[in-house]
């Protein structure tokens, strides 16, 4: 056998062969491992309660749910500990989403659970921004005809007009 034909009839069947292993239909032989939720927030659609309430309810669910698997207890500052980022103290909170929160909570298995899924109650707005009105019409200066002896008009304030110069 001729050894010098030997890499030329070597090297179509390497080409053969990588040709085949990269049309393969072979999976990853990995687990598959689902991503984990984060924060969950239960749907709204019960009754409006007050701040205080909200919180003292979802802070004992909490605590509940946390004795019931022996995690350790966390102090909740109240009520900022549900209120919405940057809220001022003008919510009212849905008792559905507080009771769904509290059924979490039941269902969680382990301590890290509470940090890992945090729950978020629906909270609706009471505050009511102050309506700003029109600013009033300047007063017309005073008017002196030798001399220049006229006060000035002073603006408005909103929704009401100025007062007029007056004439010394």
């Amino acid at each position: 056998m001729n050894h010098a034909r030997l890499p030329r009839l070597l090297i179509p069947g390497l080409l053969a062969l990588a040709v085949a292993a990269a049309c393969s239909s072979t999976h990853d032989t990995g687990d598959y491992v689902p991503s984990q939720p984060g924060a969950m927030q239960p749907d709204a659609g019960g009754k409006l309660v007050a701040e205080d309430e909200a919180c003292a309810a979802l802070t004992k669910a909490e605590a509940d749910a946390r004795s019931a698997l022996g995690c350790p207890s966390v102090k909740r500052d109240c009520p900022s500990y549900i209120r919405p980022a940057g809220g001022e103290g003008c919510f009212v909170y849905d008792q559905a989403s507080i009771d769904g929160c509290s059924a979490i909570y039941r269902k969680f298995t382990a301590c890290g659970d509470f940090d890992l899924h945090p729950c978020v109650i629906a909270a609706e707005s009471q505050c009511t921004e102050p309506t700003m009105g029109e600013g009033g019409a300047a007063g017309a200066g005073g008017a002196a005809p030798t001399s220049a002896a006229g006060a000035a008009g002073v603006g408005g304030t909103p929704n009401s007009a100025g007062a007029g110069g007056a004439l010394n």
